[in-house]
């Protein structure tokens, strides 16, 4: 894996541009996808902390939420799978996506980056035809010196591992005269190194020089991760001339390699300190080597079936936020439906009660009209042919007019009170003891009880109107029918109940209860606020009504 760790620039400066490119590429687009945003912006900061799991999820949700005309979404997505992909050493994985990604958008600006992901992938995989291809596409998208120099070193060590040394001594002596990669240590390092390997590999006694020039070099910056392959390679050439130097070396690749934690390194360096060591340290070297190998398929293993859940993971969550999606739709069409249905029916009660409202404005004024018409209109009259008819001047005549004219306007006082409009306000019990005491003459004698045991100003208004009402009601029927000499009204406070109870002397008659059309607009009242009525009578024995409200 020490090739891997010559290419790690391009990735740096693909991701650098990859995210300057994501922050401008929407200025063009009229709609925002908002989750898509939302999972890129999450696996990115993941990425950069090297989270790459949970990263890799994220971006396959991105991946997922582009439509056909997201081209650009979609291939940003999925370079960073592939990146990951590629990191986690599932090569295959990573060309797979890779090439989807180009052939869903072949314009792509950023193409550059998925040439050098399939030219890494293919070189691992030592598809090295493959890899020189995409190599060189990568190189003809460059567009700086340094980018043209870090792709010409990789295809200088594509030759090297190809076993074609002049050939990749031609690139890379030709790569190491460019100033751009001269002012850039850690790139200028590496082609120093991968030139110096290939003169070791050739014969060529400049080797030595070149490769101690860039150990020297990548010393200096303090990397370890650098260092590996200097000391690989001086391992390599110290093998056949210097035993010692040769286990030294691999000694210091094998402590850099696992101080950053690279298996791959580690197991590469291994190779050299066996090849170098005695008899008696090679069984350990092995034994370690073995350890690492079983070790490191394994993690690879373990990585591809992590990325195989984590598509499955990704598609399912889209899938579920797909549906929640079509579920939401159809709750608020169900919540319209409710909320027109919920409309019309208020409209519906509204015309109904309009309705009703006419109908009893109607009954009330034709029973004002029959009143006016068969009481009044008849005590009028009778009072004006007895003023016609009568001598006037006789005092007995004349107080028969008068009480007659007294009794008109008692009876016109008791009509307007019957429907007048009813006060409901703190003086509501004074109204209503007025309206009862209103039937008191020297025939009848009206008794209250109690009213100041209930708070009339907890009483809702519709109730005080109907209380007020019904008690009307009672009153008027009593002076028509029952020819009672004494009232009692009471009330009574209970939990949850208003109790009001009426009772008279009258004559009392069971047949009044079937007959008379204001005891049935008593009961109609009361049940119109969810109350009960219980009338008793009985022939000469009075006249009980017990009214039962709730609070």
């Amino acid at each position: 894996m020490i090739s891997k760790r010559l290419h790690f620039p391009i990735f740096t400066l693909s991701i650098l541009f990859l995210s300057a490119f994501y922050s401008c590429k929407n200025i063009d687009n009229e709609i925002v996808n908002i989750e898509y945003e939302t999972a890129v912006e999450k696996g990115y900061d993941l990425y950069v902390n090297q989270k790459y799991d949970s990263a890799l999820y994220h971006f396959y949700k991105a991946k997922l939420a582009c439509d056909e005309n997201q081209k650009k979404d979609f291939s940003y997505a999925s370079y960073f799978i592939a990146d990951i992909q590629q990191k986690q050493c599932d090569f295959a994985g990573s060309e797979d996506t890779s090439t989807e990604a180009l052939k869903v958008n072949p314009n792509y600006e950023s193409s550059i980056s998925f040439y050098t992901l399939l030219g890494l992938n293919y070189q691992e995989q030592y598809n090295y035809k493959q890899a020189l291809k995409y190599y060189n596409l990568s190189y003809s998208k460059a567009t700086t010196q340094l980018f043209k120099s870090i792709i010409r070193n990789n295809i200088g060590y594509l030759y090297i591992e190809a076993g074609n040394y002049p050939k990749a001594i031609q690139i890379l002596e030709n790569t190491i005269t460019n100033d751009s990669l001269k002012a850039d240590k850690t790139n200028y390092a590496k082609v120093l190194d991968n030139l110096g390997y290939a003169y070791f590999k050739d014969d060529n006694p400049k080797s030595i020089v070149i490769l101690k020039q860039s150990l020297q070099l990548r010393d200096s910056l303090k990397n370890d991760s650098e260092l590996i392959a200097s000391y690989i390679h001086l391992s390599a050439y110290y093998q056949k001339s210097d035993q010692a130097k040769a286990s030294d070396f691999a000694q210091k690749a094998y402590n850099a390699a696992t101080k950053i934690n690279s298996p791959d390194d580690r197991i590469e360096a291994l190779k050299f300190l066996i090849a170098s060591s005695n008899t008696n340290e090679t069984k350990d070297f092995a034994l370690k080597q073995i350890q690492i190998s079983d070790s490191i398929t394994k993690v690879r293993q373990i990585a591809k079936n992590q990325f195989a859940k984590i598509k499955y993971d990704a598609t399912k969550a889209l899938e579920d936020a797909e549906k929640f999606k079509n579920q939401k739709e159809i709750l608020l069409l169900l919540l319209l439906v409710i909320s027109l249905t919920f409309v019309l029916i208020y409209y519906i009660i509204k015309n109904r009660n309009k309705r009703k409202l006419q109908t009893e404005r109607y009954t009330t004024e034709t029973r004002i009209s029959k009143k006016l018409h068969d009481e009044l209109a008849n005590d009028v009259f009778n009072a004006m042919t007895f003023a016609e008819t009568q001598n006037l001047q006789n005092p007995d005549k004349k107080e028969t007019l008068l009480d007659n004219l007294d009794k008109i306007y008692i009876r016109t006082r008791n009509i307007s009170q019957e429907n007048s409009e009813i006060e409901t306000n703190q003086d509501f019990e004074e109204f209503l003891k007025e309206m009862l005491y209103s039937y008191n003459n020297m025939h009848v004698n009206v008794i209250i009880n109690q009213t100041n045991t209930i708070n009339w100003n907890k009483i809702k208004r519709e109730y005080k109107i109907t209380i007020y009402r019904v008690l009307q009601e009672l009153m008027v029927n009593m002076k028509k029918h029952s020819q009672s000499s004494i009232v009692v009204v009471s009330f009574e406070n209970r939990q949850k109940t208003m109790e009001i109870n009426y009772s008279d002397n009258g004559i009392g008659c069971k047949q009044m209860l079937k007959n008379k059309k204001g005891l049935l607009n008593v009961e109609n009242r009361i049940k119109a606020i969810k109350g009960t009525t219980i009338f008793e009578t009985e022939t000469n024995k009075g006249f009980k009504v017990k009214i039962t409200i709730p609070k």
